[in-house]
């Protein structure tokens, strides 16, 4: 989704820009490109994955400015290079989104907010829990990490997106149900295939590009 900055007041724009950019600036210090770049299975998952993810940004249905549907895929990259890889990488599609639509770049922070850092630091926190809490296999990995965490993170991104059309800008809950709610479960489904499909293909054919997956955690002795 794109949140057009000429619906919302500046001051909120603003003071996302200064959140964003706090949490950008920490994923740029503390991402680990050397490691990434000493692997060169994961160098080709990135720059392909990153290429995949702009198309997907680029193609957005909707009706009206606020309401349009894309591909996220931030469940996706986190599994596979970490949350602060994942932030910059998704940071400089939607720059380029940006700049290729010619959209406002205040709104910047705000769509990255919601559509970058909400969705990654999510499906972290899942990561985590199922790490935790449930049985290190591949089927609980691919299943609970890829189908049901994109989903569930798309659903995320959907209902914030909706509170702040229906809280800040002058379109009601009913504009906001009958033109973006009421289509959402496709894009939710949709997301929650394509991060579960290639989550499998990666973890199965080359398990040395997800960072978060182990061969000796997840497949020995099960």
């Amino acid at each position: 989704m794109n949140l057009p900055a000429q619906l919302f007041p500046s001051d909120l724009l603003w003071l996302a820009n200064f959140l964003f950019a706090a949490l950008l600036g920490k994923a740029l210090w503390r991402a680990r490109f050397s490691a990434l770049l000493d692997n060169q299975w994961r160098v080709h998952a990135l720059i392909g994955l990153t290429i995949w993810v702009f198309l997907f940004w680029q193609l957005s249905a909707g009706v009206r400015p606020g309401f349009n549907f894309h591909l996220i895929g931030a469940t996706l990259l986190m599994l596979l290079f970490g949350r602060h890889v994942a932030i910059v990488l998704l940071s400089l599609v939607m720059i380029a989104t940006f700049w290729r639509n010619g959209f406002d770049y205040l709104s910047l922070g705000l769509n990255g907010l919601v559509m970058i850092a909400l969705p990654v630091y999510f499906s972290e926190q899942v990561l985590h829990f199922t790490q935790r809490n449930l049985p290190k296999n591949l089927f609980m990995f691919v299943l609970g990490n890829g189908f049901v965490c994109g989903g569930v993170s798309m659903l995320l991104i959907v209902l914030t997106g909706s509170f702040l059309l229906a809280a800040f800008t002058h379109y009601t809950w009913d504009n906001v149900l009958n033109n973006y709610l009421v289509f959402s479960p496709i894009i939710i489904l949709v997301e929650a295939f394509t991060c579960g499909i290639l989550t499998t293909a990666f973890t199965v054919f080359a398990p040395q590009c997800v960072l978060h997956f182990s061969d000796k955690e997840y497949l020995h002795g099960k």
